[in-house]
C-alpha cells in the first residue's frame, strides 16, 4: 500500500472504536497519516488512550486516495454508515468495515431505516466469526473471514507490559475481585429470554448475600447504561462491597479474578488475559450463547452459580 494514503477511521461507540484502533495501531505505518472520528466522549476516549495525536476535530475532506475504517453499531449504526455513504461518494480508495459482533447484523448496516443501498457498500466486510452468513446477498458478497483484530491488538499491547493500575479499588483488591458487566437485553428482547440484566444482577447478589461470601464487586456498566440505572439494587444490597464506577476496561479485567456478564464484547479482554468467565442466565427460556465463550461458562442455576462463587472465592 502506497505511503500517500491517509487512513480515516471512524467510530460510534466503544465496540467500534475498539476495533478501528486497532486496525489503526497495528498498520499505521503503511499510511502517511491517520485521523480519528470519533462521535462521542466514549470513543474519544478509547483513542485518545493509545493514539491521541490522531483525534481530528475538524470537518472531513476525503481525497480520492484516502482509506476508510469503521466499525459497526448495534445500537445506532446511523454514523458509521453515513461515514460509509459519504465516502463513497467522494470515490476514496477503499471503505472497510470491521464487524466486532454480528448480533443484530442486519440493523448495523441501516442507512435511513433500510440497508445500506448495493451501490454504497463497503469494499471490504471483516467477520471474525468463520461461519456467519448474513440474509442480505450483495454485502455477503464482500465478507472478508479474519481473525478477531481487536484480540491480535491485546495481545501485541499487553504482551510487552501490564496495564498501569489507576483505579483505587483496583490497588486495593488486585487479583482478587468480581466484575459484573451489564448489558443491554430487555431494551432489545424485552421478556424474550425469560431473564433480563436486571435478573442477572440481583440473582449474583442475592447468592453473595445468602451465602455471606466477602467478595469485592465491580460493577461496570455499558457505556450507554446511565449510572443511575441500577440503583434500586444497589441500595437493596448497599451492604455488600460494591462500586458501580468507570474504569479502564483493560486494567479492570487484567487485574480481575472472575468476570460475570451475559454477551459482553468485554469478554474479548477476559479471553485474551484467561481469566475465568461466565455468562450467568439463570431461569432463561432460551440460551444466548456467548459470542466469545463456550457453552459451559453458561451458568442457568442458582445452584451452579453458588459453586462457581464458591470455587473462586471460599
Amino acid at each position: 500500500m502506497s505511503l500517500k494514503n491517509r487512513l480515516l477511521i471512524f467510530a460510534n461507540d466503544a465496540a467500534s472504536a475498539s476495533v478501528t484502533l486497532a486496525y489503526a495501531y497495528l498498520y499505521k505505518n503503511q499510511y502517511r497519516e491517520v485521523l480519528a472520528f470519533p462521535k462521542d466522549v466514549i470513543a474519544k476516549n478509547i483513542y485518545k488512550e493509545y493514539i491521541p495525536s490522531c483525534i481530528c476535530e475538524q470537518n472531513i475532506t476525503f481525497e480520492d486516495t484516502d482509506t476508510i475504517i469503521t466499525g459497526t453499531s448495534g445500537i445506532d449504526p446511523s454514523y458509521e454508515m453515513n461515514a460509509i455513504v459519504n465516502a463513497k461518494k467522494h470515490n476514496v480508495a477503499k471503505v472497510i468495515v470491521i464487524v466486532d459482533n454480528t448480533i443484530h447484523f442486519d440493523m448495523r448496516f441501516l442507512y435511513k431505516d433500510t440497508i445500506i443501498p448495493e451501490q454504497y457498500i463497503p469494499d471490504e466486510i471483516w467477520i471474525f466469526q468463520k461461519n456467519f452468513i448474513s440474509n442480505i446477498e450483495y454485502l455477503n458478497k464482500k465478507f472478508i473471514y479474519t481473525d478477531d483484530i481487536y484480540t491480535k491488538f491485546l495481545n501485541t499491547i499487553f504482551n510487552k507490559k501490564k496495564p498501569q493500575i489507576v483505579h483505587p479499588f483496583i490497588k486495593k483488591n488486585k487479583n482478587n475481585y468480581l466484575v459484573i458487566l451489564t448489558e443491554y437485553i430487555y431494551d432489545f428482547y424485552r421478556l424474550k429470554y425469560g431473564f433480563n440484566e436486571y435478573d442477572m444482577l440481583e440473582h449474583i447478589l442475592e447468592e453473595i448475600d445468602n451465602s455471606m461470601l466477602n467478595i469485592p464487586i465491580f460493577l461496570k456498566l455499558h457505556p450507554k447504561e446511565h449510572s443511575n440505572k441500577f440503583n434500586i439494587l444497589l441500595r437493596k444490597y448497599s451492604h455488600i462491597d460494591i462500586i458501580n464506577d468507570s474504569c479502564n476496561i483493560q486494567e479492570l479485567i487484567y487485574y480481575s479474578k472472575v468476570v460475570f456478564g451475559i454477551n459482553s464484547s468485554v469478554f474479548k479482554e477476559c479471553k485474551s488475559f484467561q481469566k475465568a468467565t461466565y455468562s450467568i442466565q439463570i431461569d432463561s427460556k432460551e440460551v444466548i450463547y456467548p459470542t466469545y465463550l463456550n457453552s459451559e461458562s453458561v451458568i442457568s442455576t442458582k445452584k451452579q452459580l453458588l459453586s462457581t462463587l464458591k470455587k473462586h472465592f471460599y
